[in-house]
């Protein structure tokens, strides 16, 4: 499960005010668009690059045997988790400091943020070496994982650098090219993906491609930013390496933290399992597109607004009560989603899973359900409301009491039933995390735990979800789904959407901007627009 990474309480060394003009947007950024509109170019961005993923991640599935998939998988996992702790939250540190410095000295930052990330990539790639000559260790001593070790330390070489650029085009309001930057590479990644599975060809292959569609994220992102900074000189960026890093390396640890979350329970299958059993428990535990597309990207783009409104209040009670107002504007688009969502899947995960996998991946539907029900409370990213406070210690120390119960969940429940006990104890270590994060920003805003959250539109769209799943309950239990998955879930997607668009304009939580906004991208008009 994702975690949440919070941003250290004073920046320790947070560069200078700038006497000159901060860095505004550069050349062909989107300056007249609406924070919506910008939201809806990362999110429509993202959600056409997760669909293209999440095909391809059926596709490849289908393709390969189970045991091959089982370590293109936790080959995956092992490259995801190296890049997001070494990486050092030094991309996601232009978020903060490219409001605070001018335009020369935010091209410093950048050169400096590669120059790092190629360093940290480079000692990512020969750890992952070291482990390729050990392949015993994972997958019930499984061969065949030297070369995949091998090409994801490669990826990361290149992968590293190229991460600084998404971040930099968010915040310079150049959603556009983020956006389209990972739609391509997203293709490139997909074809390479696809073609050797079709082709019979080992998971080598399929790494090697993605190796290259990282080297092209790259090339792509560096020629838009040269364009965009072309007539900008290069200033030294305050404090140097020494300031960035004081920013960055306390909110490391704290995503080390988090990120011993997010995965242990896969290591825990990884380590103790099979290939095959691994194949079965990574299809069932993937993050749904829609918790990363919607309330990640949403709640990540709004991050510099955020620190604006709370900066910019009268007093720190004032400016705390304007960025939960803008946050809770987040969380209500994207509730009227994930919970309806969260309620079919509880109902639906079986036919989903052997209709998508196939019958042998039947199995999947138990972690996934279970990893479903958290989605109900994942709305929202709730560590980016206290990276706008700067309250990040607080947030270390909760991963840290989350460490010590995620650990001793597993090993409690792991011996008494067995591979299900991993998602069971993260899910549970999640809940308890977001409720003490919860109950914290609602102390430092001043606001309280009624005023922390849209509690009422929340529990209007929960009980539109929940009335609209009640019939459908007649269709599973009639046995349908055992002879038809597919049939079943065929029928079932179309009837619930209706009768859950039913009851939110039933108990009026459709509001008029929210089918206006809607209509606005359906017609694509923040894209055709000259400043959308």
């Amino acid at each position: 499960m994702r975690g949440e990474q919070p941003t250290p309480p004073d920046a320790s060394a947070p560069p200078r005010a700038p006497e000159t003009a901060p860095a505004a947007p550069t050349g062909g950024a989107e300056d007249g668009a609406s924070l919506a509109d910008r939201i809806g170019m990362i999110v429509g961005g993202q959600l056409v690059s997760t669909l293209i993923n999440l095909v391809q991640g059926v596709v490849v599935v289908r393709l390969l045997g189970k045991s091959q998939y089982g370590v293109l998988a936790f080959v995956t996992v092992l490259f995801t988790t190296g890049r997001d702790l070494a990486q050092l939250y030094v991309p996601e540190s232009l978020l903060y400091f490219t409001p605070k410095v001018t335009r020369p000295e935010l091209k410093g930052l950048v050169r400096q943020s590669m120059l790092l990330l190629l360093g940290l990539g480079t000692l990512t790639a020969l750890v992952f070496a070291a482990f390729a000559f050990l392949p015993g260790v994972f997958l019930g001593g499984r061969e065949g994982i030297t070369a995949p070790l091998l090409l994801i330390g490669l990826t990361s070489v290149f992968g590293f650098p190229a991460s600084v650029f998404g971040p930099l085009f968010i915040a310079t309001n150049n959603h556009r090219k983020s956006a389209g930057v990972a739609l391509v590479v997203t293709v490139a990644g997909a074809a390479g993906a696809l073609v050797p599975a079709a082709l019979g060809c080992s998971i080598a292959w399929i790494l090697a491609a993605q190796c290259a569609a990282q080297a092209l994220r790259l090339w792509l992102s560096y020629r838009l930013y040269a364009r965009l900074f072309h007539d900008v000189p290069t200033a030294s960026f305050p404090g140097g390496a020494r300031a960035q890093l004081a920013y960055a390396l306390p909110l490391s640890v704290t995503r080390f933290a988090g990120l011993f979350n997010q995965k242990l329970d896969k290591f825990v299958v990884g380590l103790f399992f099979s290939a095959g059993l691994f194949a079965e428990f990574a299809v069932g535990s993937q993050e749904l597109p829609l918790v990363s597309v919607l309330a990640y990207s949403v709640t990540s783009t709004m991050l510099p607004d955020l620190v604006a409104r709370v900066e910019g209040g009268r007093t720190r009670a004032e400016g705390a009560r304007a960025a939960i107002d803008l946050w809770h504007s987040g969380i209500r688009k994207t509730t009227l989603i994930m919970l309806p969502v969260a309620a079919f899947l509880l109902l639906f995960a079986e036919p989903l899973m052997r209709t998508i996998y196939g019958d042998e991946y039947a199995g999947a539907a138990v972690p996934f359900r279970i990893y479903s029900a958290l989605m109900p409370l994942r709305v929202t990213a709730y560590g980016i409301m206290l990276m706008a406070f700067g309250q990040t210690a607080i947030i270390l120390r909760i991963q840290v009491l989350a460490m010590v119960f995620n650990t001793a969940a597993s090993l409690a429940l792991l011996p008494t039933i067995g591979m299900i006990g991993a998602p069971l104890s993260a899910v549970l270590t999640q809940a308890i995390m977001i409720v003490l994060m919860v109950a914290r920003i609602a102390r430092f805003s001043g606001v309280g735990l009624r005023g922390v959250f849209p509690w009422g539109h929340y529990g209007r769209v929960a009980a539109s979800a929940v009335v609209a799943a009640a019939p459908l309950t007649g269709l599973l239990a009639s046995g349908a789904i055992d002879e038809r998955p597919g049939v079943c879930l065929a029928l079932g997607a179309p009837l619930y959407t209706g009768l859950y668009l039913a009851a939110a304009w039933l108990t009026g939580v459709l509001a008029p901007e929210d089918r206006a906004f809607v209509a606005r991208w359906l017609r694509l008009e923040p894209l055709r627009s000259r400043h959308g």
